[in-house]
């Protein structure tokens, strides 16, 4: 094979690696986002900051009607 060529298809599948690479960096991370939500959509956590805001709110009204 030709020197040139044989340049030219290295450059193509190097190319082609570093899409690879970028799809599967982007499958990743859309897979570790995936299961960030999900773990946040669980987390018991949720239910305390509704406890927090419902506090916060007796405190607000509890200072306008003193």
């Amino acid at each position: 094979m030709h020197p040139i060529i044989h340049d030219g298809l290295n450059k193509a599948r190097i190319a082609e690696f570093h899409r690879w690479a970028e799809r599967d960096r982007l499958a990743r991370a859309s897979i570790q986002a995936d299961r960030t939500r999900r773990e946040h959509r669980n987390d018991p956590a949720g239910g305390r900051a509704g406890g927090v805001i419902a506090r916060r709110l007796l405190i607000i009204l509890g200072t306008r009607s003193a």
